[in-house]
């Protein structure tokens, strides 16, 4: 009998502080318990964060490692990274992956997995940060995601019990499979549950429903994905190319924020007078806050 292939989850973005491992470790515990599926952890950063909450809490009965990834060049890093996820997602129903993104790593590594949720706060800044990271993502990946049909899901994280994610990330409404998960609340006494136990079954039934809300859609998209998985093809789909017009957007802005040092949407120095920012024909406005440079595609328009 050919082994079953697990269904693989990778929990990343480059921003550090979005609750990222926070949600790798207890989206974890939300499987074994409430599903009760074979779940595999697999922790890729130095801090271990996720891996060390899940070994310290109550064993629930997720299989836990760690993966250190050669970064002595690229193709090393691919190689150990896969190799990585290979070892440790044998004989499981789910593997999830918490990786904090960096360019030393090939965007091949993202491509290999089912579903890739990338936590976010709701700082404008990060907002805009974490809709850049899945642009350029699916504008380098964009044949490989037709054929794999990859879920993308941003998971607001660490937001007010009153955040509504409806009309948040906007500039990923074009994106057929990018979705928006269930917001995961702020936790004023989130230390009291770090090694101790598991959001999915604290006592306190506000963050218990909340996660589980969370939980349950993740599991829907993962059911999904099963079902995708058996109408894939070699070939896959044609590239829309309606998306494709709208991703290259991100070629004008790199080249209007040329020097100026910008990260996650925002310029972190003021304007050089000296830098060319002549907008070319029909390119997308831009307006300024103070000194920094806002990118017309990640403004939202008002009527």
């Amino acid at each position: 009998m050919t082994p079953k292939e697990p269904i693989k989850i990778l929990v990343t973005n480059q921003k550090g502080g979005v609750g990222k491992s926070t949600i790798a470790a207890n989206l974890a515990a939300y499987f074994a318990m409430q599903e009760g599926m074979q779940i595999a952890l697999i922790d890729f950063d130095k801090q271990a964060s996720s891996s060390r909450w899940t070994k310290k809490a109550p064993d629930v009965g997720v299989r836990i490692s760690q993966v250190e990834v050669n970064y002595q060049s690229a193709g090393m890093a691919l190689l150990s990274a896969r190799a990585g996820v290979r070892k440790y997602s044998s004989g499981v129903d789910i593997s999830i992956c918490d990786f904090t993104w960096t360019p030393a790593m090939s965007e091949d590594f993202m491509s290999d997995f089912d579903v890739v949720l990338v936590p976010s706060s709701s700082a404008k800044f990060e907002m805009a940060s974490t809709e850049i990271f899945i642009l350029e993502y699916v504008q380098k990946r964009m044949a490989r995601l037709a054929a794999s049909k990859q879920s993308l899901i941003v998971v607001p994280s660490r937001v007010d019990p009153g955040y509504a994610s409806i009309g948040t990330f906007t500039n990923l409404d074009f994106l057929a499979n990018c979705f928006i998960a269930p917001p995961i609340h702020r936790m004023p006494e989130v230390d009291s549950y770090v090694y101790e136990d598991f959001f999915c079954v604290c006592p306190d039934k506000a963050v218990a429903d909340n996660f589980c809300m969370f939980g349950k859609y993740i599991a829907h998209k993962v059911d999904e994905r099963r079902e995708i998985r058996k109408t894939l093809s070699i070939n896959g789909q044609s590239v829309n190319r309606e998306i494709a017009k709208k991703v290259s957007v991100l070629d004008d802005y790199r080249k209007r924020a040329k020097n100026l040092g910008f990260y996650g949407g925002a310029a972190l120095t003021g304007a050089n007078p000296d830098n060319n920012l002549t907008p070319v024909p029909d390119a997308p406005a831009t307006r300024t806050i103070g000194e920094r440079f806002i990118p017309g595609f990640l403004r939202k328009t008002t009527e």
